[in-house]
């Protein structure tokens, strides 16, 4: 089996390379992994300037490793379709530093990731640990061989990616498949002044999270990693079929 894996803390994170050691017992491992950090930097697929892919050892095995100059998405669409082509079988993007959560993951470009993958008929998993400072990302990791393993022998829709999110405890109380929460933050915008007096804006806020029964923050906070399936089809299905019979024009 040959795996993928990217991220969007770039290729010199600690969580891909502890990732890429604990897969390796599951087959061969090639990296393609950002040049640079791209944190929420969503679906960005660079179309108006060149990307270069360079050869990058990480030292950690027989592993064959890419850098590139561009997203997550970029990553994975230049490795199925130059550097690894046709002989994927399966993408994991991560591990993440910081959890990908609820609607969060619409700005992830660790989940952007794994989305790529599934939109080339890969399956494909996003990884993240809730914790920035010190995250696990040794028991993440090895957790996170036993879900691939299992998954990949059960889910034959490779439309499907699945969003994997770890407690940071040196012990997990058990995996729930869960729901997305919603997410929602208060101050978003912090605006203050530079040094020449000219006003700036830094978006980023307080999470103001109601913590909802089912969904994954909740699960989360009681110490369980979860696991969501998502779809690329974003169709609403239940307003489509509402307003199928009305005529517009």
């Amino acid at each position: 089996m040959n795996i993928l894996i990217t991220n969007d803390d770039s290729i010199e994170s600690e969580g891909i390379k502890i990732l890429a050691k604990h897969l390796a017992s599951l087959g061969n491992i090639f990296i393609v992994a950002p040049q640079k950090p791209q944190s929420a930097g969503s679906h960005a697929t660079t179309l108006h300037k060149p990307l270069r892919i360079e050869k990058y050892p990480l030292g950690i095995g027989e592993v064959s490793s890419y850098r590139v100059s561009g997203t997550p998405a970029d990553c994975v669409l230049l490795a199925i379709d130059v550097i690894i082509k046709d002989n994927i079988d399966i993408v994991v993007s991560g591990i993440n530093r910081g959890p990908n959560l609820g609607d969060d993951i619409i700005y992830s470009g660790t989940v952007a990731g794994a989305r790529e993958g599934a939109i080339n008929n890969k399956l494909s998993f996003a990884i993240s640990v809730n914790d920035f400072e010190n995250p696990n990302f040794e028991l993440a990791a090895s957790k996170s061989v036993e879900i691939i393993e299992k998954l990949s022998k059960i889910v034959k829709n490779t439309s499907t990616y699945f969003n994997i999110n770890f407690p940071n405890k040196n012990e997990i109380k058990g995996i729930k498949f869960a729901r997305l929460s919603r997410r929602r933050y208060r101050d978003r915008v912090l605006i203050g002044k530079d040094p020449f007096g000219k006003e700036f804006y830094w978006i980023g806020g307080v999470l103001d999270d109601p913590y909802e029964e089912g969904t994954d923050s909740k699960f989360i906070k009681e110490g369980y990693a979860t696991i969501t399936p998502l779809l690329i089809d974003q169709t609403d299905y239940k307003t489509l079929q509402e307003l199928s019979n009305i005529l517009i024009f």
